[in-house]
């Protein structure tokens, strides 16, 4: 039980002067920051492993490249309709006799109603319904088009994350022995085995393997980013990780490149079509076009009776006679016809360049993995031996470090490389699967 002279010193009011606020607003801040981490008051989100056929059904329903593609062919559906349109009726209903101080009665005005009604002649409608499908197709091609291309993005930024994921564990192992050396010497320095020089040598080649690893980290998230972008997962991107192992390194199927085939190749040769479409719709524009007219007429001289008529229009070209869009047509026409010589010859050249490629980086992945990387780990672990007993330099075990690290790197940049090379052949060959 407290006392009266506790209770009332409990209930007084606490007075701050500014100056100890001011010395102990660094100590405030701290603990705001670590009281409003995530980490601190709540667990961190579990990773997200992803295989690659995962990330590719991803890319389909969120890529917003391939959503953009989805909206350019719902716009070429509707274009279509716009093409078979038929010409709309006019109609007028005209009124003569009102005067401005006197009507004279509603008998008294003259009233026509008239319906006009043009008639396109030339076949212009199924010449631009001709126009509007094949555009329609190219559309539909650019869709299959884009999902190759953001297909190949994908996989290419999903091998960079692996290799990104593995770089930041070998940077982090490389770390840890560079610390169990350090140790080693510092040990080897307390028995007098061992100058100062070397051990301050080993201390700042330790301190470069912390650097190159918090350096892998960094690249580790910027690669998390690249695949989340593609994915529209940004705010998920630190979660991202891979489930697959590397592709196999076997040699390619010999294939001849069915470059008709690919999308791009099609939406070009599509376009090649509305051309020349186009060029009959401008020819067509110089058959005249008729408008048939009735009417029907009320004059209040010839009583209640109302009087017909019909008429007829066509335009005269005396003044124009689409000459200009005729010579447009012609010129669209040989541009569409470069264009697609172009995507050929750019297809023809991905296919050689992407079978090439992956031919050579897949070998020299294959060397590194198979020989180089069992080596360097042999000898690694030889002079870290040697340098335990005293029959190593501290300058030998530094470069065994660094040679390890640097096959290993060399290892997993060159498995991706090659990975990457496989997933720019199968798009080359429009393939979904990697060979």
């Amino acid at each position: 039980m407290m006392n009266a002279r506790q209770v009332s010193g409990l209930r007084r009011p606490i007075s701050v002067t500014l100056p100890s606020m001011l010395h102990r607003l660094p100590f405030i801040l701290a603990l705001a920051i670590v009281l409003g981490s995530p980490a601190a008051g709540a667990e961190s989100s579990p990773p997200l492993a992803l295989h690659l056929p995962d990330v590719e059904q991803m890319l389909a329903q969120r890529n917003r490249v391939l959503v953009a593609t989805r909206r350019a062919t719902a716009a070429g559906e509707a274009m279509v309709d716009v093409a078979g349109a038929r010409p709309n009726p006019v109609v007028s209903l005209n009124t003569f006799g009102l005067n401005g101080r006197y009507v004279g009665g509603g008998s008294n005005l003259d009233t026509t109603l008239r319906i006009d009604q043009p008639f396109e002649r030339g076949n212009k409608r199924n010449l631009r319904l001709a126009v509007a499908d094949s555009l329609l197709k190219a559309n539909r091609a650019d869709e299959s088009d884009g999902l190759r291309q953001q297909n190949l993005l994908a996989r290419q930024a999903y091998f960079d994350l692996k290799a990104a994921e593995e770089k930041s564990q070998l940077a982090a192992e490389s770390a840890r022995l560079a610390e169990q050396i350090l140790e080693t010497a510092n040990l080897r320095l307390r028995a007098g085995d061992l100058s100062p020089a070397d051990v301050a040598r080993i201390r700042t080649d330790t301190l470069k393997a912390e650097g190159d690893a918090t350096q892998a980290r960094i690249d580790l998230r910027r690669s998390q980013l690249a695949l989340a972008q593609l994915l529209a997962m940004e705010k998920e991107a630190e979660r991202l990780t891979t489930a697959d192992p590397w592709p196999p390194l076997s040699a390619l199927t010999k294939t001849a490149a069915d470059i008709e085939s690919r999308p791009d190749v099609v939406s070009a040769r599509q376009r090649l079509d509305a051309a020349e479409h186009s060029i009959s719709l401008a020819r067509a524009q110089q058959v005249r076009d008729i408008t048939l007219g009735a009417q029907v007429e009320r004059i209040p001289d010839q009583g209640s009776t109302p009087i017909y008529g019909v008429g007829v229009s066509v335009p005269l070209f005396t003044g124009y006679d689409y000459r200009g869009e005729i010579r447009r047509a012609h010129v669209d026409r040989d541009s569409a016809l470069d264009d697609l010589e172009r995507v050929r010859a750019t297809a023809a050249a991905e296919f050689e360049q992407a079978t090439f490629e992956t031919e050579r980086l897949s070998e020299l992945a294959r060397r590194l993995r198979d020989e180089a990387l069992p080596s360097a780990r042999q000898a690694h672990a030889a002079v870290v031996l040697a340098f335990k007993h005293g029959a190593a330099s501290a300058l030998d075990v530094i470069d065994a470090r660094r040679s390890l690290f640097a096959v290993e790197t060399d290892t997993a940049n060159a498995l991706a490389d090659a990975a990457k090379a496989r997933a720019a052949w199968a798009a080359a060959t429009n393939r979904p699967d990697l060979p």
